[in-house]
């Protein structure tokens, strides 16, 4: 990216660059980008605004604190699904219903996708923008299977001690 803007912004500088990259949003900022087109702006425009203004205050060291924070986000959202199925189901927990990805989804996939959006709900918690679940939020470990799996025996944990049996 640094490269092209040095290359291309001496002979024209009415281009725009853009990064299409959420995971280094500051650091492209920082670098001389003019904004970016990303995915997480659909889950979650509050933070991805905020990197932006943060940065074009010169406030780069929280911008940076703000966009590791969007990082554990990405991650979840990207890694356990098929593009853009887990930013699908972000948006969806922000109330933006944007309707299927692909179709036709199997039944592991779907199973896969509502535990998911189970520790997106979590992280979203974290950013205060939704309430966290009923049942409470398992540590994250910063891997999306992991913690996929943490949460269901969180949840299976906490059920049982609601129950008397733990």
């Amino acid at each position: 990216m640094m490269r092209m803007i040095a290359a291309i912004r001496p002979i024209r500088p009415d281009f725009t660059f853009l990064t299409g990259w959420e995971a280094i949003l500051a650091p492209s900022l920082m670098a001389g980008c003019d904004g970016g087109t990303n995915a997480s702006s659909n889950a979650v425009p509050e933070v991805t605004r905020r990197i932006y203004d943060l940065c074009r205050a010169g406030k780069y060291q929280e911008a940076m604190q703000w966009n590791y924070r969007i990082l554990a986000l990405f991650d979840t959202m990207l890694f356990p699904f098929e593009f853009p199925d887990g930013f699908r189901a972000a948006a969806a927990l922000r109330g933006f219903e944007f309707g299927a990805g692909r179709l036709p989804q199997t039944g592991p996939q779907k199973t896969d996708r509502a535990e998911m959006a189970k520790v997106l709900q979590c992280i979203l918690a974290d950013f205060e923008l939704v309430s966290r679940p009923p049942e409470g939020c398992a540590p994250r470990t910063g891997q999306p299977a992991t913690d996929k799996l943490e949460q269901v025996v969180f949840e299976v944990m906490h059920e049982l001690e609601k129950r008397g049996i733990f």
